[in-house]
């Protein structure tokens, strides 16, 4: 009888054991998937762009999250190359960091020549680039070095996201379509030393961005009888950052 009451408390301590690492296991698994991944090289060289859109400008269109308390604001950057260097496939465009290639698509009905989402296994943050042309070199899923060549400007710039997608697309203010579930600045993600070549240019991490209480307090506005349908255009200085 004590034998058997020995067992039976034994089988519990490992039962609890295990279940704590089973606990742990996924706390850690979750923990992980949530530790946004760090840029280490480069996407593009600066040597070759004019200006590059602020985090929470009012250009092109609304980019939000959709479950979140921001919009109308643009929440990726817009990097326009310098006049010598557009027209395609004249400037390469990088891989920022170590990681695979989560996808890749391609809609030229919708003005989206190409664009590759890159990330790490078993984390939700990626970083995509849209407006190239992938190399024929890169496949879904393989997996990229910080530097790697990806593929090439296809016209006069290029968008770069740092984001989580979601599930599905939603509509936000009942005009643009939003597929992330949470968004940020590549530029608040930078290793030291990446961040060290804006430097050099005269460009420090605050400048890349508004911060949500500078965008709140002077709203972005929507165009009116505009096909594009879009925020404000080009003409707005402040939006952007030169790169000289």
């Amino acid at each position: 009888m004590k034998y058997m009451k020995k067992i039976i408390i034994v089988a519990i301590v490992i039962g609890i054991i295990i279940v704590g690492w089973v606990i742990l296991a996924v706390i850690n698994a979750k923990h992980k998937s949530n530790l946004q991944p760090v840029l280490t090289a480069n996407f593009i060289d600066l040597d070759k762009v004019d200006k590059i859109s602020k985090y929470r400008s009012c250009q092109g269109h609304t980019v939000v999250p959709q479950e979140s308390m921001e919009s109308k604001r643009n929440m990726k950057h817009y990097v326009v190359l310098k006049s010598e260097f557009t027209g395609g496939n004249k400037v390469p465009v990088y891989s920022p960091l170590n990681g695979v290639v989560k996808s890749i698509r391609s809609e030229p009905d919708k003005g989206l020549e190409g664009e590759i989402w890159l990330g790490v296994k078993g984390n939700d943050w990626d970083f995509s680039i849209q407006h190239i042309n992938i190399a024929s070199n890169i496949k879904g899923r393989q997996k990229v070095k910080a530097g790697d060549i990806i593929g090439y400007v296809a016209n006069r710039g290029i968008d770069v996201v740092y984001g989580v997608g979601a599930r599905s697309v939603k509509m936000i203010d009942g005009r643009y379509e939003s597929p992330y579930s949470d968004l940020d600045s590549p530029f608040n993600h930078m290793s030291t030393e990446l961040m060290a070549q804006y430097q050099a240019k005269g460009i420090s991490q605050s400048d890349m961005s508004y911060t949500k209480e500078q965008r709140d307090a002077i709203p972005c506005q929507y165009r009116e009888n505009d096909n594009e349908d879009g925020l404000n255009d080009f003409a707005h200085p402040e939006d952007w950052v030169e790169v000289n």
